[in-house]
């Protein structure tokens, strides 16, 4: 008998085949457990290497043992006539049979089922944006005209034992989210969504309806010393199936190529089973890991904003880059901070922090002019203080081209369209705002501002609740609701709405400006003019003495001027309100040319005296913009005083 035959009638090959079957099936369930259950990523490469070794020891057995009745004995003490090798073969064969179907099955709902049922993922909340110019005069594009594919970014866990590397985790996972929203075939949610569900144990399935996302990212970082343990998992949030999951053991010095191998590994298996694109591979931002090191931490504080925080971020930041002068990410991150710290903090004074906005802004640009996040930072510097209308604008504009879907970006960028009066590009932008950052409280206060603009008060409603649901512990939100229902003829809702935000949260003696915005609004859109003048001079010692400016500093301290000049302006006319005026123009108030208060000076008043004081070149510029704009469906504002 030839050797071929020996094999064969030794059950040679059938033990090969069924040892190769059940190894690759279980080689797959510990590719799905291990990382489940959080094992070190030796565990499956040691199960490989173990069933690799063990493969030519089994061929051995079966060629030398044989299976009889009595037990295991060697194939040469066995009676050929009394061997049951044909049974023992007959029972592999439906083993191998088995496991094939297994198998089978297997590759089939890994490779195609999944797939047949994307076109009905009931999470593309919208279609994709199609906006790619950025300009500010762009009109008629619906941002979202063709769907694309979304994922969220999940705060990744910190496993160290030391809970001050909490900003490493959250930096990685950060790092991640803004690597993939470069990715302009995929909708990534905003940091500020997606980090709410940090600490909470909730299905993917409910995160993903929360977020309208059809993908999640979530992992868990250890760093101890110098080493770190990252693990990453994409799973589809309609079945719970992971896409995709690895873990990582290396040096902290590999940071960045293990970022690459993940955002890389991520858009694969994205385009794979997606349909999307993956990106070229990131240039580090940075080869100083302390200087990196301070840039997360930054970028950590700056995130939870609040005054204290954005100034020690400011801190880090100054030192990121005296670690290292080329770190372009840390300069627009300072950048960044400090165009939006002003009304967290009003110390240091909003020249020095606007002109280090800018100048930081620029240094970022100059060491990398792709900078998105610079040049939001440059073009809210300067409109927002220096009225650079033309700097600010095309810096805004290339922001946006280059970040079309960097939630960040994207909010700015509609604030800026509105003060520019471009309020149907506004709205556009704004809507898409929403949908990267679904449960941002302040977009969807944005969008319900824009609405207000626009004079559709109706629709402003529903996105102005929402700001207060997603912020219920936060006056600060509270303001559109108001306005909202005072524009629709729900006053009484109104007053009965400040009245119970005002006592629930003490704005009499806590933050008496709000209180005073509010009942000040209400008696002006509800023409209550003897009401609005009692209710200035018993809260701020103004009303019809501040003609004379005599109170004027003692009501500044209360409101900012500019607010009670477009009061006085309805109670007493343009020459009452110029010392209020004149007051905000000197201290710089933005509130001068913000459009929820006026869009153009002649719609508020023709007197002589109020068009004088507009008649300012820093002014003059910015109406030029508003009047190439259209604007007849403007009118948020009462803008002719009643005789």
């Amino acid at each position: 008998m030839s050797l071929f035959e020996e094999l064969k009638r030794r059950n040679v090959f059938r033990v090969a085949i069924a040892y190769a079957v059940v190894s690759w099936l279980l080689l797959q369930v510990m590719s799905t457990v291990v990382p489940i259950l959080d094992l070190p990523e030796w565990v499956a490469k040691l199960t490989l290497v173990v069933l690799a070794l063990g493969f030519i020891p089994a061929l051995i057995f079966a060629w030398a043992f044989e299976l009889t009745p009595e037990g295991v004995k060697k194939e040469s003490e066995v009676d050929r006539a009394q061997s049951i090798l044909p049974q023992t073969g007959r029972k592999l064969d439906r083993i191998i049979i088995a496991f094939l179907v297994l198998a089978l099955g297997y590759f089939v709902w890994d490779k195609f089922a999944d797939k047949a049922e994307k076109g009905s993922e009931p999470f593309s909340a919208g279609p994709g944006p199609s906006i790619r110019s950025g300009s500010a005069s762009e009109k008629g594009s619906d941002p979202f005209s063709d769907p694309i594919k979304s994922i969220a970014v999940l705060p990744f866990v910190n496993m160290s034992s030391d809970p001050e590397q909490e900003y490493f985790s959250d930096g990685l996972a950060e790092e991640l989210l803004n690597r993939l929203a470069q990715n302009n075939n995929l909708r990534v949610a905003a940091r500020t969504s997606a980090f709410q569900f940090k600490g909470k144990n909730l299905d993917v399935a409910e995160i993903g309806r929360q977020l309208k996302v059809e993908n999640v990212l979530e992992g868990s970082v250890r760093k101890s010393g110098n080493r770190l343990r990252i693990t990453a998992q994409l799973i589809n949030v309609k079945d719970g199936f992971h896409l995709w999951s690895e873990t990582y053991e290396r040096q902290m010095d590999d940071i960045f190529a293990i970022q690459d191998e993940i955002s890389g590994a991520i858009s694969t298996a994205l385009e794979l089973e997606l349909g999307t694109t993956a990106p070229l591979a990131a240039t580090p931002p940075t080869q100083n890991l302390e200087a990196y090191n301070l840039y997360l931490r930054g970028r950590y504080l700056l995130a939870t904003r609040g005054g204290a925080n954005m100034l020690q971020a400011d801190e880090l930041f100054e030192r990121a880059v005296a670690l290292d002068p080329e770190f372009s990410a840390a300069w627009s991150a300072m950048a960044f901070n400090s165009a939006v710290m002003w009304g967290y903090v009003y110390e240091p004074s909003a020249e020095v922090v606007f002109a280090k906005a800018v100048r930081a802004a620029r240094r970022a640009i100059e060491l990398d002019p792709e900078n998105a996040e610079a040049y939001i930072a440059l073009g809210r510097a300067q409109l927002w203080y220096f009225h650079d209308w033309q700097e600010g604008q095309a810096a805004a504009n290339r922001a946006y081209e280059l970040a079309p879907n960097n939630a960040e970006v994207v909010n700015i960028y509609g604030d800026i369209l509105i003060m520019l009066g471009d309020f149907e590009s506004a709205e556009r932008i704004e809507r898409k705002a929403a949908l990267l950052d679904p449960l941002s409280a302040t977009d969807a206060n944005d969008l319900a501002v824009i609405l207000l603009i626009l004079n559709r008060a109706d629709e402003a409603l529903e996105p102005a609740r929402t700001a207060m649901d997603l912020a219920p512990d936060s006056y600060y939100r509270v303001d559109p609701s108001i306005y909202s229902l005072l524009l629709t003829g729900k006053s009484k809702e109104a007053r009965a709405l400040i009245e119970t935000t005002v006592a629930r949260f003490k704005l009499n003696e806590q933050d008496p400006v709000a209180a005073a915005y509010w009942w000040s609004m209400y008696f002006y859109l509800t023409n209550d003019r003897q009401g609005l003048r009692a209710y200035l001079n018993e809260r701020l010692g103004t009303g019809q003495s501040a003609a004379s400016g005599s109170n004027a500093d003692t009501a500044a301290n209360s409101l900012p001027a500019s607010y009670i000049g477009f009061c006085i302006l309805w109670l007493d006319g343009a020459e009452a309100a110029l010392p209020w005026l004149q007051k905000a123009r000197a201290s710089g108030e933005w509130l001068l040319l913000w459009p929820d208060y006026f869009y153009l000076p002649e719609r508020m008043s023709t007197d002589p005296v109020w068009l004088e004081f507009w008649n300012q070149p820093e002014y003059q510029e910015l109406f030029d913009i508003r009047r190439s704009h259209p604007y007849d469906h403007v009118s948020y504002w009462k803008e002719q005083p009643l005789p």
